[in-house]
């Protein structure tokens, strides 16, 4: 059976480290220890069926494959949990994702970092990680990078509104993803 650390068990949950131990503790679910890496693993069933969590069969595809440590499968476990409304856990995902060379997953991380949305704000850190996408090609990272250069992004940046520097990020993804859409339509 298929098993999962306790990051991404609480990242598939939404429940706390601290809340699975608890269960482990009290032989809810059962830990396995698995390979030599020394993490305490789960049951991804067994977690489902105790949580009433329902994955349907991509998600728990991705869950396993983020799991093991798949870079692209990090990233789009990262942007699965920007959908659910839960930015921390999301930079997570995207920094393990990044630091493994993948350019979307730096660009996501760097927007997050820019804004602070996922936890503490940190532009500087955030704009290295786009560069380093934008460098690698993405084309997003490129429009944020420019649109933070911006005289708007600059005045926005200068004034600490990250309500005006969000709304301009937001656009230049919408301008790239746009552009993207119309080249494959023509």
């Amino acid at each position: 059976m298929p098993s999962i650390c306790l990051n991404t068990a609480s990242a598939v949950t939404g429940l706390s480290r601290r809340t699975l131990q608890r269960y482990i503790q009290e032989r809810r679910l059962m830990a396995i220890r698995d390979g030599d890496d020394g993490k305490t693993r789960v049951e991804l069933s067994a977690l489902l069926t105790l949580t009433g969590t329902r994955l349907t069969e991509p998600e728990r595809t991705l869950a396993l494959a983020a799991d093991q440590g798949d870079p692209g499968a990090q990233y789009e476990f990262g942007v699965w949990l920007l959908e659910r409304a839960r930015p921390p856990q999301a930079r997570d995902w995207f920094q393990q994702a990044a630091r493994a060379g993948h350019a979307d997953a730096m660009c996501w991380l760097g927007r997050d970092l820019v804004l602070g949305e996922g936890g503490t704000r940190d532009e500087a850190a955030g704009s290295a990680w786009l560069g380093r996408a934008a460098a690698r090609g993405s084309a997003l990272a490129q429009a944020l990078t420019a649109e933070l250069g911006s005289p708007s992004g600059l005045q926005a940046r200068a004034r600490e509104d990250l309500g005006a520097l969000e709304q301009l990020l937001d656009a230049a993804e919408r301008r790239v993803l746009l552009e993207a859409l119309q080249a494959t339509a023509g």
